[in-house]
């Protein structure tokens, strides 16, 4: 098997120990460099051109954010690794990228390696690291979310979703303009996505976005989006969509 080469950008010892170690067990793998700090791992990595990197989010002269815009294009994978910080981990969610929170076991690491050597010929990943980009530096309310299809990676402004709906193990979203869009995800993924965000699960099989909201009939029970889209309300949940109402509103 032909030799990969990583990188590890890590200000902590032994966090830096801990993945080496890890690293190590890998035969056809090879560290080819290491920093701490963003401006060298920067340059190092543009000298050595690493098949994939393990990157600390938070580092001592900088974090990720910073790191990512000093190239031009990013032509390896990334592992990224964080201590908790909740905005980090919402953008990781909405861009469809993982991350390994710390302190991470080591079978947590062994599966993110096994994906990123897996994944080393496939392309779009640009695409996922510009909606993180967007997600992290986004002033506005509004996020832009990833839904990966059979066919295509989709990127969607979250304020355009109308509702999703759950079909099996698949989760069929509805767009202002009419689109539809089929990923291969359960809708209960998206709910504790987008439940921040103005969405609420009217129902088992639907979640929908509050400030669509158009009336609510009570003889139907049904509450209806942009005039002309009918969604059930499960009886459980028709108390908590009236309250969640009278507090947006």
């Amino acid at each position: 098997m032909e030799t990969i080469s990583c990188f590890i950008v890590e200000d902590d010892p032994q966090a830096f120990a801990y993945a080496s170690s890890i690293i190590e067990t890998y035969q056809h793998i090879k560290i080819v460099g290491t920093s701490n700090t963003i401006k060298e791992a920067a340059m190092l990595i543009k000298e050595l051109k690493p098949d994939f990197i393990i990157l600390d989010v938070f580092l001592i002269d900088g974090n990720a954010f910073e790191f990512l815009p000093l190239f031009d294009s990013i032509d390896f994978k990334i592992i990224f690794t964080t201590s908790y910080a909740k905005f980090a981990i919402d953008a990781f969610k909405f861009s469809a990228l993982d991350y390994l929170l710390k302190p991470y076991e080591k079978k947590d690491l062994i599966l993110a390696i096994d994906k990123v050597v897996s994944d080393l010929e496939k392309t779009n990943y640009q695409q996922q690291l510009s909606t993180l980009m967007h997600n992290i530096s986004s002033k506005e309310q509004s996020k832009k979310l990833i839904l990966k299809t059979t066919e295509a990676i989709h990127v969607v402004d979250i304020k355009d979703v109308l509702y999703a709906k759950s079909d099996n193990n698949y989760t069929s979203f509805r767009l202002i303009d009419g689109k539809s869009i089929l990923v291969s995800k359960p809708l209960k993924s998206f709910d504790e996505k987008l439940k921040e965000h103005r969405f609420f699960r009217v129902h088992q099989s639907f979640l929908i976005n509050l400030n669509y909201i158009t009336s609510f009939n009570k003889r139907s029970e049904e509450v209806v989006l942009n005039a002309n889209h009918a969604i059930p309300v499960a009886q459980s949940r028709k108390k908590n969509l009236l309250t969640y109402i009278d507090e947006l509103f």
